[in-house]
């Protein structure tokens, strides 16, 4: 393989990479014990990393692709999703405080995923915004907030680890719903006007 395609290579391979952690992350928090509640951590940033650089190399090296166009936004769902169930499983999101912002963001991201997938066909997609971008930052900081706070007994201990990860959850989920409405309200203009050239 040259030297180009290993360039051209980079940003699905972080894809990729992103996609197979999401797979890896839910199985380190649910069975890896303590071992794997001190690697969940650092893997979910390198995955959160990841999701800049396979953009930056993207833009550098003029590489557009049809695999990337699809997994890209579905990988950042998919980590988040899948830690966020994971940690549900530990009773690690505790019923009040963390429950709904939870339920929020998950719901959102299969309700959003399922628009973008129904409207592919009238020539119509979903441009994704700053504050979604954003959005995706705060969902994976929270996630790494409580990946932190449960890495062991010390950490635990400091209450003021888990007020903070379930502040930054609720200020995901908040961002979640806003970002979910103008993706709503943007399909629902398209189609009034689509009606109205009728």
């Amino acid at each position: 393989m040259s030297n180009n395609n290993i360039k051209k290579a980079i940003p699905n391979g972080l894809t990729l990479f992103r996609c197979l952690t999401s797979i890896l992350l839910p199985v380190l928090i649910i069975y890896g014990e303590e071992t794997g509640a001190i690697i969940a951590a650092p893997l979910l940033i390198l995955a959160g990393l990841s999701d800049y650089f396979d953009g930056f190399y993207a833009r550098k090296y003029n590489v557009i692709s049809v695999l990337g166009q699809v997994l890209d936004p579905v990988a950042d769902k998919l980590l988040v999703i899948g830690v966020i169930l994971a940690l549900a499983s530990e009773n690690l999101l505790d019923f009040y405080f963390g429950f709904i912002p939870a339920l929020i963001i998950v719901l959102r991201e299969i309700l959003i995923t399922g628009i973008r997938e129904s409207i592919s066909s009238y020539n119509f997609s979903l441009k994704v915004s700053l504050l979604a971008k954003w959005k995706t930052t705060l969902q994976l900081f929270a996630c790494g907030s409580f990946l932190v706070w449960r890495m062991n007994e010390f950490f635990y201990s400091i209450d003021f680890l888990g007020i903070i990860s379930y502040t930054l959850l609720w200020l995901a989920a908040i961002i979640t719903l806003i970002t979910g409405f103008q993706y709503i309200m943007s399909v629902i203009m398209f189609f009034k006007k689509s009606n109205e050239n009728l």
